[in-house]
């Protein structure tokens, strides 16, 4: 029985560490990884963990309408609460150093920007 367990506990870790009631967004050097909560609403929290080697500058918006912008030194995270009474979609927009656009997707789990192929 024990045996058993031992064999389960990375494929439980794996399946909590996928679900998370709020957006983690991991930086990188070359690309972010995003991790979405399931449920959709108007108010909800954004964790931006900089993993790469230069700090880390940029914005949040919902259809061109500034929402929030975000500063995390190198190494470190930074939390910011959204407020998109809007309705629309929310993306993050690195502004230095300059990287793809980051749409906020409600659902769908984990996610990275540029994809892997």
């Amino acid at each position: 029985m024990k045996f058993c367990l031992f064999l389960l506990l990375p494929v439980l870790a794996h399946a909590a560490a996928s679900k998370s009631e709020v957006f983690i967004i991991q930086v990188m050097d070359r690309r972010m990884s995003v991790l979405s909560p399931e449920k959709e609403r108007k108010l909800f929290s954004v964790i931006v963990e900089n993993r790469s080697l230069s700090d880390q500058v940029g914005r949040f918006e919902a259809r061109g309408k500034l929402l929030k912008y975000i500063s995390v030194p190198s190494g470190k995270s930074e939390s910011v609460e959204i407020d998109n009474s809007t309705g629309t979609s929310v993306t993050f927009i690195p502004v230095s150093p300059a990287f793809q656009d980051v749409e906020l997707i409600f659902g769908k789990k984990a996610y990275e920007v540029p994809p892997q192929k």
